[in-house]
Formats: C-alpha cells, structure tokens, sequence
C-alpha cells in the first residue's frame, strides 16, 4: 500500500503546470509553412518549366504571315491522325508563332514542315504536319516551318471579285451597238446559210448529173473491152511489144560487139602505138618509112616505063617482034 503525500504539501503546490496550447500552435505554424513551401515549389515549376513534360509532350514552334483563324485547342495532325493541339501563339509585327503540343509517342521528322487550313466547309482550322524524310526527329523547343492555306472566305472573296469583273466586261461589251451589230450580223448569217444550202443542193444535182455521166462512161468501156476488136489489138499490142523485146535483144547483142570491136581496135592501136609489128615499125622507124616510099616511088617509075613500052609496043611492034620463017 504506497503511502501518497498529504494534499498540502507545499513541494507540490511549486511545481508549474506543462504548456500545452503553446505546442499546439507551433505545429499549426509548421504545418503552415510546409503547405506554402510545396504550393511554392510546384508555382515555381509551373512558372519555370513546362507543363506539357509532365504530361510526356514536346512544344514546337511555327511561324506564319497569317494563322487563318486558328484557335487555342485546335488539334495538330499528321496523316489524318490527331497527334497533338495548338497551345498558344505569340504575335510580332510580320508573323505570328505558333506553339504545337504534340505527344511523346508520335515522333516528327526534323525536315516536316506545318500547314495551316480549314478543317471542312463547316469550319474550323487544323495544323496539319506533313512529314519529311529525315531521321533526324523534333526535340523539345524546335522550330518547324509553316504556312497558311488559302482560306475559304479569301477564295470566295477573290471568285466574287473576279465574277465582278467578267461581269462588268460583259455590260461593257454587250452594249446597245454591240447587240444591234449582233442582230445584223445573224441576219447576214441566215442570209448566207440559206445561200450555201441552195448552192449545196446544186452542187448535189451537179454531182449526180455527174455520176450519170460516169456510169455511162463505164458501160462504154465495159462493152469496148469486151469487143473482139479490143482483143485482137490487145493481141497486135502484145505481138508488137514482144517484137520490140526481140529487137531490142538483138540490139544488145549488136552492142556487146561492137564493143568487143571497140576493145579488139584499142589493143591493135595500143601495139601500133607501142611499135609492136610489121605497122607499128612503120610508126617508130623513120628509116624503113624510107625506104618504103623509095620502093613506093621505084615501083611507080617501073609501071610508068611499062606504060610507055607498051606504048611503043603498040605503036611499032616490029621493032621489038621480028619473025623468021623457015
């Protein structure tokens, strides 16, 4: 049984009670603080560093003259496939910067380049990505070419503009003179066609007439070639022609002696020319020729003595005849 000291005892009364609402408050504070330093971390990331890499995404950037109406959220495509959307921009004095939120798993060939159109008649733009060839792909923070399309309200705008102007070249051509110069000439042109017609129509009873004429034409020679007359001159012409095939046979003929003459000739010449035999000696011996001529003149002389003795003969035969009788 453990004795307890009595109720007034005075070392008791001392002793001061433990301050318990003082470390109540020092924990709240604390707490405080830790909330604040990790609302401050977290601001401080959200401020210095990108959101999208938390969410396993890449930011590139494009620049174009104009972006066509495109709106924060629009979706980034490649092929027809949603790959990303359009996060932000950032306008200069001459273009505008496009920031692209694309996914970590779709990966983009450095050389694709963005283009910027309308998403449908309905409305809307996409950034559509066509990519290039290299493999070399966007990283974080790159920049990849960009232009805007053409978009429907400037095409419309520039049809309406040019139906404009056709129609204010039609008012200025189809004018009061220009539609009276019209009825004239149409006139003039009904007037023509019903004269071509009529000249086609006599034409047309020209060429008959003409047809007749041959088909006559032909029923004569059809019974000229068929007269026995036709036949038997067709024969006289095929006689004729073989005669003159005959004669002309003989004619070659005649022309492949005489040239063998010819040729015969030139080598009797060539020797003569050469000297070679009894005439060709006559040509290159000027002594023979001599003496030729000399027997030439000899013989004359001799036949010219002959003459006179037979002269004398004639006229006095007894000087050169005596007769005896016995």
């Amino acid at each position: 049984m453990t004795s307890q000291a009595p109720a007034g005892d005075p070392d008791d009364q001392d002793v001061p009670p433990p301050p318990v609402a003082r470390g109540r408050d020092r924990a709240f504070w604390v707490g405080v603080f830790v909330i604040f330093g990790i609302l401050a971390v977290l601001l401080s990331l959200f401020t210095f560093t990108d959101a999208a890499l938390f969410r396993g995404r890449y930011i590139v950037t494009t620049y174009v003259p104009d972006a066509g109406g495109i709106r924060r959220g629009d979706p980034v495509q490649m092929r027809g496939v949603n790959i990303g959307r359009v996060q932000r921009f950032r306008i200069s004095h001459d273009q505008v910067g496009v920031r692209l939120e694309i996914e970590g798993e779709y990966k983009v060939p450095a050389d694709s380049k963005v283009m910027l159109k309308s998403a449908g008649i309905v409305g809307g733009t996409v950034a559509d990505i066509i990519p290039g060839v290299s493999d070399k792909m966007l990283r974080q923070g790159d920049t990849i070419p960009g232009e805007s399309e053409t978009s429907l309200s400037e095409i419309t705008s520039r049809i309406s503009t040019q139906v404009e102007t056709v129609l204010n070249r039609l008012d200025t051509l189809l004018d009061k003179p220009m539609i009276d110069n019209l009825h004239s000439s149409s006139a003039e042109l009904n007037k023509l066609m019903k004269e071509t017609s009529a000249t086609v129509a006599e034409q047309r009873r020209a060429l008959r007439d003409i047809t007749a004429s041959l088909q006559k034409s032909s029923a004569s020679v059809e019974k000229l070639t068929n007269a026995p007359e036709w036949n038997r001159s067709l024969k006289r012409v095929d006689s004729i022609t073989t005669q003159a095939e005959d004669v002309t046979k003989r004619l070659q003929a005649v022309g492949t002696t005489l040239e063998k003459s010819s040729q015969s000739v030139q080598l009797v010449l060539g020797r003569v020319d050469r000297g070679e035999g009894t005439l060709g000696k006559l040509t290159k011996d000027d002594k023979l020729y001599d003496r030729l001529s000399e027997a030439a003149a000899n013989m004359n002389q001799a036949s010219v003595n002959l003459g006179k003795l037979a002269d004398d003969i004639r006229k006095d035969p007894k000087r050169y005849l005596s007769l005896k009788v016995f």
